[in-house]
């Protein structure tokens, strides 16, 4: 099998951990002829083994005309690798190849009515929704993450659920190295948001949880940290905001982190939030549970699927609910231990390794071949 690996259109969070899985289990496999095309400011996020790969291909990203010319260059390295098929790890892509097409999907606001923060898109957002939800049906097939996720995508994008197939996130291999580690410190409760900035993540919500937090208990000592730059507009935004609510001690911005920090990250907290409103998977979730941290998030049909028994679920827009579950969080030693035994009994439940998930991707791709070369000898 011959498999180009398109990880073109990704920039930040949970896409790119898949990607650099994919591409970590590729090197491993001798019975699989491959290439890759990968964003160059994500070579910064490879492993050394896979970033001087000489089947990785590094392309520029960085402007809207770098958009045009990979629409224009990605056919071109198809066809002098001429591939049985093609594996966008995140679409849409920017580019319909001649193979068999297989997509990843991860666009949430696409599948969800636009609601709180979400309700009123711009005109050029409704354009480009628009123009993804066209890019998106040209795909032969699609790899989504959860059965919630191929349910909506089927029904709001009218898409065959025979053309969808479901394979679980997972725990990135590079960061599973890692121990969990041991109970956190003691002291602060630091509440770790592992995440990039989206507006469907709900982040805005933070200040005001905050200073509820102080308001409902004066004297309990915690920390929300943001795995944002703290020179990024989004972070900037956020921090006046908690200026102006007079919790700017409570908030702060630890950068962007490779996967390594980000274990350090884990094995620093006291707890998980994600107050996010959409979700098509994310890798927070796994992660908290293979950490052993108890996870706060929203109270939605996706987090519900993803996470059984094993988080505290809060309504995402409701800031003294959040706040109050948040304390109770802290105060209740029990409550954590409860969550953590029962991140522990999810984890393999819901989740592939990253070994299981890898097979259920090839078995996809060779499954998706033969479909078409069945359909090819039909047409003879």
């Amino acid at each position: 099998m011959k498999v180009l690996v398109d990880c073109t259109p990704l920039a930040w969070g949970g896409g790119v951990q898949g990607a650099i899985a994919l591409l970590v289990n590729l090197r491993q496999q001798s019975d699989i002829d491959w290439q890759a095309v990968v964003p160059i400011p994500l070579q910064s996020f490879l492993p050394p083994e896979v970033a001087f790969d000489a089947r990785v291909f590094f392309v520029q990203k960085r402007h809207n005309f770098d958009r045009v010319w990979l629409r224009y260059k990605l056919p071109h390295i198809e066809a002098a690798f001429a591939p049985d098929i093609v594996f966008t790890v995140s679409g849409p892509a920017y580019f319909r190849a001649r193979a068999y097409h297989v997509v990843g999907f991860a666009l949430p606001t696409l599948i969800y009515k636009p609601d709180g923060p979400l309700t009123s898109p711009t005109l050029l957002g409704k354009l480009t929704d628009w123009l993804r939800c066209i890019a998106l049906r040209q795909a032969d097939h699609f790899a989504v993450q959860t059965q919630v996720v191929a349910d909506r995508l089927a029904r709001r994008l009218q898409i065959d659920p025979d053309r969808i197939s479901v394979i679980g996130n997972c725990v990135n291999p590079l960061l599973a190295q890692h121990s969990p580690g041991e109970d956190p410190p003691i002291g602060c409760f630091g509440i770790l948001i592992p995440t990039a900035y989206y507006l469907h993540k709900n982040l805005e919500i933070t200040p005001p949880v905050a200073a509820a937090m102080r308001r409902l208990d004066p004297e309990l000592d915690f920390e929300f940290r943001f795995t944002l730059e703290p020179s990024s507009p989004h972070w900037r935004a956020i921090a006046a905001e908690a200026n102006r609510l007079g919790v700017a001690d409570r908030l702060v911005a630890v950068g962007t982190l490779r996967l390594n920090e980000l274990a350090l990250a884990y094995r620093a907290a006291s707890a998980v939030f994600l107050p996010t409103l959409r979700e098509a998977s994310t890798a927070v979730y796994p992660e908290s549970f293979f950490f052993e941290r108890p996870l706060v998030t929203s109270d939605m049909d996706f987090a519900r699927e993803l996470c059984g028994d094993a988080a505290i679920f809060v309504p995402p827009q409701d800031v003294d609910q959040i706040a109050a579950r948040l304390i109770e969080l802290a105060r209740s030693a029990e409550l954590r231990s409860r969550l953590i035994t029962a991140g522990r009994r999810q984890l393999p439940r819901a989740y592939p390794s990253s070994s299981e998930k890898f097979k259920l991707q090839v078995e996809l791709l060779h499954r998706v071949i033969a479909t078409r070369n069945t359909d090819a000898r039909r047409q003879r």
